[in-house]
């Protein structure tokens, strides 16, 4: 059963090279969303803005924050993670403040 889906979206800043990511987090067992603003990062990091977010909001214990990206396919936490990827800035920003 997914107890999470985790909806990244991501835009590359190519005049500077840097990417940033925004995502929304959905908690499937009691349909309650959290939103991250936009961050730094690139591949694999809003995993990581995820597992923060999620351990403050109390969805998953300390112990989790820093192995959550480690976890091969995430599925043994429930976890399901979508990442769009080429997304415009407007887009990212709008996302993180849904």
């Amino acid at each position: 059963m997914i107890k999470y889906v985790l909806h990244a979206k991501q835009w590359r800043d190519k005049i500077n090279g840097n990417s940033y990511h925004a995502v929304q987090i959905l908690n499937t067992q009691n349909n309650l969303k959290i939103a991250t603003p936009m961050t730094y990062g690139y591949g694999e990091q809003f995993l990581q803005t995820s597992a923060d977010a999620m351990v403050k909001q109390g969805w998953l214990p300390i112990a989790y924050q820093r192995k959550l990206v480690s976890y091969s396919g995430l599925s043994g936490n429930h976890i399901h993670h979508i990442l769009e990827e080429n997304c415009k800035k407007k887009e990212v920003e709008e996302w993180g403040v849904a």
